[in-house]
């Protein structure tokens, strides 16, 4: 065991393993955050779609009482 922790190769395995931790948890975080933005657009886009049907429904029932 202490042979292995006073490798000459042990610093640069920890240093790229390390780069590699870094650049998957940054990846993983800019996709995490894509999905959310796209989950508030659809969102958004439901809202505005139901607010269209309620206006809708409002005008068809205005046209049925002046009919």
């Amino acid at each position: 065991m202490h042979e292995m922790l006073t490798s000459p190769y042990i610093v640069p395995i920890a240093g790229v393993l390390a780069g590699i931790t870094w650049i998957g948890f940054t990846s993983w975080r800019k996709v995490r955050e894509q999905e959310l933005n796209h989950e508030r657009e659809m969102r958004q886009k439901e809202m505005d779609h139901e607010q269209k049907m309620k206006e809708m429904e409002l005008e068809r029932v205005r046209q049925k009482d002046k009919q």
